[in-house]
């Protein structure tokens, strides 16, 4: 008799998982998600401020689900029964599993921050980014705030303490604004200034990294401001919780993180609500249970690049608990992302040096956008794969001959 396999989640983690797993001729799966789709999270700022359309980052896996022979249940999963391994839905309708793999991301608490609601914009979701890009457009010029609010983790497992998930989409959002201001002649009359929560801008980097950016956000005028901790959004300016603020006629965050709803609500989480688990992505306390990407605990900074690295660990991981065989990949995390700065331009990094590693590399320009250009493209156009791992030769083959700094 099949195993059944719920994945819960279709984002980079659930579907990598998926399409792992789908050639397993011992398990049945069934994929659940609340959308009817993936969200490519990445392409969010586009539709913010390049006038991509939400159609391009929300894709259809429905059909290609199906046609696997998987099952797809468009549904919110409101808790977990572990003891009895079901998943419960609205209505107490449940789902049993015999090996549950859960994909569902962070949480992004935008209620934690007062007055977002009246007076903040983000670029978070397939909700916030359409808004923001209405206030793009009707923006005529003036102070503008961009940050991370501070987000603050459990401590079942050991990661780096980052004060802010990820300040990539920081980053984008400064260089894409800058460029649309000055392109509808409001560079001049507007100011932009992005804050961390962090003792560093992009304190998950080494200082390489810092010395190829800090010289970009300079020549363009943005100014950064460090170890501010976002205390409330309103009207006219950003206050923190050191008691100074900053002018604001347009403020832009990244809310905190936490763990997802059903998550905390089943005890399945830490103290924050983020799955604990081991390096080979199994749940500490249930062994028929294995989490990737940013709903992890051990997922620090959040990026899509290490969620595809533990959900290839968690789908080897169950085949060798399946099967007793194969070969469990080792758990070596790694920042990589590729920043747009709008236009033809953009920024690649990589680095290791957040978990004792000596890679501290960027490259920008049209080449690094072409790469995000070409990855977004597949990713879409295939429903949801990764570009094959082939492709990461490419990227070594530009690093070893120089072209990153």
């Amino acid at each position: 008799m099949k195993k059944q396999v719920v994945i819960v989640g279709a984002g980079f983690a659930g579907l990598r998982m998926f399409y792992r797993l789908q050639q397993q001729k011992n398990i049945e799966i069934t994929l659940v998600e609340p959308r009817d789709g993936s969200l490519d999270r990445p392409v969010l700022p586009e539709v913010a401020f390049a006038g991509k359309s939400l159609h391009h980052a929300l894709v259809p896996v429905r059909p290609i689900v199906e046609r696997h022979g998987a099952n797809y249940i468009q549904r919110s999963v409101e808790g977990i029964d572990a003891a009895k391994n079901a998943l419960l839905f609205e209505n107490g309708e449940r789902l049993s599993y015999d090996y549950l793999m859960l994909a569902v991301g962070a949480h992004k608490d935008y209620d934690a921050i007062p007055g977002f609601r009246e007076y903040g914009f983000s670029v978070c979701d397939d909700t916030e980014a359409p808004r923001l890009a209405t206030a793009v457009r009707a923006f005529r010029g003036g102070p503008v705030i961009v940050g991370a609010a501070k987000s603050v983790w459990g401590n079942r497992v050991v990661v780096p303490n980052l004060a802010a998930p990820c300040e990539g989409p920081i980053g984008e959002i400064v260089f894409m604004l800058d460029r649309e201001l000055r392109r509808r002649g409001l560079r001049e009359a507007s100011t932009i200034t992005a804050f961390s929560p962090g003792a560093m801008f992009f304190d998950d980097v080494g200082p390489k990294v810092h010395a190829a950016i800090e010289p970009m956000l300079k020549t363009r005028g943005i100014e950064v401001v460090v170890a501010k901790e976002l205390a409330a959004i309103e009207r006219d300016r950003v206050r923190f919780v050191d008691g100074s603020s900053i002018e604001s006629a347009f403020t832009i965050v990244i809310p905190p993180y936490v763990g997802n709803r059903a998550i905390a609500a089943s005890g399945l989480g830490d103290e924050r609500g983020f799955i604990p688990t081991d390096e080979t992505m199994r749940h500490l306390d249930h062994e028929n249970i294995f989490a990737a990407g940013d709903g992890t605990a051990l997922s620090m900074p959040k990026l899509g690049h290490i969620a595809i690295a533990q959900a290839d660990i968690a789908a080897a991981a169950l085949v060798r608990a399946l099967t007793g065989n194969g070969v469990v990949p080792p758990y070596r995390p790694e920042v990589f992302c590729i920043m747009n700065q709008g236009g033809a331009d953009a920024t690649l990094i990589l680095s290791d040096t957040l978990f004792g590693g000596t890679r501290d590399i960027t490259m920008s320009g049209p080449l690094a956008h072409a790469m995000k250009w070409a990855f977004d493209s597949y990713y879409f156009y295939t429903r949801g794969h990764m570009p094959p791992d082939r492709a990461n030769g490419v990227l070594e083959f530009f690093i070893e001959h120089g072209l990153g700094r």
